[in-house]
C-alpha cells in the first residue's frame, strides 16, 4: 500500500523534518534546567534554614524542617518539569523515526 501520492525529494523530507528535529533538542534542556533549578532551590533552602538558625543564636527543629521543606519544594518541582518533559522527548523521537521509516519504506518500494 502506497502511503504519500509521489516519492518525496530530498528537500522535501528536510523541509518536513529539520523543524522536528530542531524542536525535539528543547526536551532535554528544559529537563536538564529544571532538575538544575530545583537543586538550586534545594540548596538556597537549606542555607536559608541555616541562617536562621545562626542568626537566632540556636538550633531549632522547626526552622529547618520549614527550610527542608521549601528546598524539597523545589526539587518537587523540577522533577515535576523534567520526568514529563523527558518522557515526551522520547516520544516525539520515536514518532520522528517511524515517520522517517515510512518516508523510506515508501520510497524503495516505488523505485
Amino acid at each position: 500500500m502506497k502511503c504519500f501520492p509521489k516519492v518525496p525529494s530530498e528537500d522535501e523530507l528536510d523541509l518536513f523534518f529539520s523543524p522536528l528535529e530542531r524542536t525535539t533538542h528543547w526536551f532535554p534542556t528544559i529537563a536538564s534546567l529544571a532538575m538544575l533549578l530545583g537543586l538550586l532551590g534545594t540548596v538556597i533552602g537549606i542555607n536559608t534554614a541555616f541562617g536562621e538558625m545562626e542568626a537566632q543564636k540556636k538550633v531549632s527543629l522547626e526552622v529547618l524542617a520549614g527550610g527542608i521543606k521549601d528546598a524539597l519544594n523545589t526539587t518537587i518541582a523540577g522533577l515535576l518539569v523534567a520526568i514529563p518533559s523527558l518522557f515526551f522527548h522520547r516520544i516525539i523521537e520515536n514518532k520522528i523515526q517511524y515517520l522517517s521509516e515510512l518516508f523510506a519504506k515508501d520510497h524503495t518500494k516505488t523505485e
